[in-house]
């Protein structure tokens, strides 16, 4: 049997790990909290003092973006600021034990403009503590105000909360900034543990609703982090990316094989993955993601599926503990056709070297794909540049090329779907994915006079082989199942 649970406000089942997820929706900005510009930093500060204060910027390394040091502080003498960036790490050096160490943390930041989306994560790290990049909590900048300070307070969990009161000398924090670009600086002051009050249920008072449908032998906890993961994340997709989407989304734990899907509404997870793996409750954020984009007619999947993933990567709570990332760059065998984490990085790319301080590609891309106009042109729109000529940049022109003449692989039986050519040579897993070829993934072989195709079930050039001498409309036993290939 599969038990229905209606969630306009979520059940909280007293795990302290669930308080960390839940905060993210509850995180405070409060606008124009009241602060004193005119005071002086002490003496003689402690190293947490200085760091936590702001006061000497590099203390602080950012992983993108432009550092300076700001007079406009709310403690102390100085703070940092940062422009020319859309999402940047910031991170301390190495902490000794801190003193302090309360159940809420909370940080003072002045935005240059209102922004439509955005937010601050804080992660922390220290082997020592047994910690990597544990995750505290998410705030949203959404509508914060402009040139004004704003405190962001975030829940610090009981199991970190114990940890960072231990002994340490390699304790790092680290910020997490996604914003929209600006040339002008966003501030950072005044990072500070302060008396926590208890945190919200996920969705208490959400305007959206959750349906979820479980199955006997589900794990409780790892529910409960998926419907905060929800209530914390979905808002903020609705605002950033379609302000029409549903409010009403079902969230469905099925045993049907897979991992995670989309469909009419409903997001479903296969009850065996998540248990597997109950770290990888940022699925969630790639399948709202889905339900948020409601694209209508024919559009690119790679697209969908990539804008998805970067999505999840900006968006995601727990990304780095489930051991979850898309690729820093582009690698052999990677192709952007594949979509997911191979897409997405390529859009990261593109907004990095042809569109700073512009919306972000993805953006555009999901109110093109929406709106029914999505062309070949788009790019050239967008970028100056078509696709494959971005694709090149990409790779710092590594990609192979496209071949011009020799046999033709499909996709499906038929000489149907997509088609890619393949000139004289062998072709192993890898050579195959570089030139959009996934594993297992041709049905159909058309084979010109002259040329001989060798097609192996198993990379590099093993297992069971057919040769073919003429087109072949269907494989047979190989459809589906040819991993290397050798043309003659």
């Amino acid at each position: 049997m599969t038990g229905t649970i209606h969630h306009r406000t979520s059940r909280l089942l007293g795990r302290g790990s669930l308080l960390l997820a839940s905060w993210a929706l509850g995180a405070c900005a409060v606008a124009g909290a009241p602060h004193d510009e005119a005071g002086t930093a002490e003496l003689a500060l402690t190293q947490q003092e200085r760091v936590f204060g702001f006061e000497d910027v590099a203390d602080w390394t950012a992983s993108s973006g432009i550092r300076e040091s700001s007079t406009l502080h709310t403690e102390g003498a100085a703070a940092l600021g940062l422009r020319g960036f859309t999402y940047a790490e910031l991170t301390s050096p190495a902490l000794s034990t801190l003193s302090g160490v309360t159940d809420e943390l909370a940080l003072d930041i002045r935005l240059p403009a209102s922004p439509a989306w955005g937010q601050v994560q804080v992660l922390v790290s220290s082997p020592t503590l047994g910690l990597n990049r544990a995750w505290l909590g998410q705030a949203s900048l959404q509508g914060l105000p402009a040139g004004t300070w704003s405190t962001l307070a975030f829940a610090v969990p009981a199991s970190i909360k114990s940890a960072l009161q231990q002994s340490t000398s390699d304790l790092r924090i680290t910020l997490t900034l996604n914003a929209p670009s600006s040339s002008a600086a966003t501030v950072v002051d005044h990072l500070r543990f302060e008396g926590g009050a208890p945190a919200p249920a996920c969705g208490d008072g959400s305007p959206y609703t959750l349906d979820v449908t479980t199955v006997p032998g589900f794990d409780d906890e790892i529910l409960e982090d998926m419907i905060c993961t929800f209530h914390s994340v979905y808002p903020q997709l609705v605002q950033r990316f379609n302000p029409a989407a549903p409010t009403t989304v079902g969230l469905i734990i099925t045993e049907d094989p897979g991992v995670a899907w989309a469909s009419n509404g409903n997001t479903y997870y296969n009850k065996q993955h998540m248990l597997d793996n109950p770290l990888d409750t940022d699925a969630v954020v790639h399948e709202i993601m889905h339900i948020v984009q409601s694209y209508s007619g024919p559009v690119p999947g790679w697209i969908v599926e990539g804008i998805a993933d970067y999505v999840r990567d900006a968006y995601g709570l727990q990304n780095a503990a489930a051991g979850w990332s898309i690729p820093s760059g582009w690698t052999y065998g990677a192709h952007y056709l594949f979509g997911y984490g191979d897409a997405a990085a390529f859009f990261k790319w593109i907004d990095a070297t042809y569109r700073a301080s512009q919306t972000p590609v993805a953006d555009e891309l999901d109110d093109i794909l929406r709106a029914g106009t999505y062309s070949s042109q788009t790019w050239v729109d967008l970028t100056g540049y078509d696709v494959e000529t971005l694709w090149q940049q990409y790779s710092n022109n590594q990609a192979p090329l496209p071949a011009t003449s020799g046999i033709a692989v499909y996709e499906n039986p038929g000489f149907g779907g997509r088609a890619v050519v393949l000139d004289r040579g062998q072709y192993d897993a890898s050579d195959l994915g570089a030139r959009a070829i996934g594993n297992d993934w041709i049905s159909s072989i058309q084979v010109p006079p002259g040329y001989t195709v060798t097609v192996y079930y198993d990379s590099p050039f093993s297992g069971t082989s057919i040769q073919y001498t003429a087109d072949a409309a269907t494989l047979g036993a190989m459809n589906d199942q040819i991993s290397s290939i050798v043309v003659e």
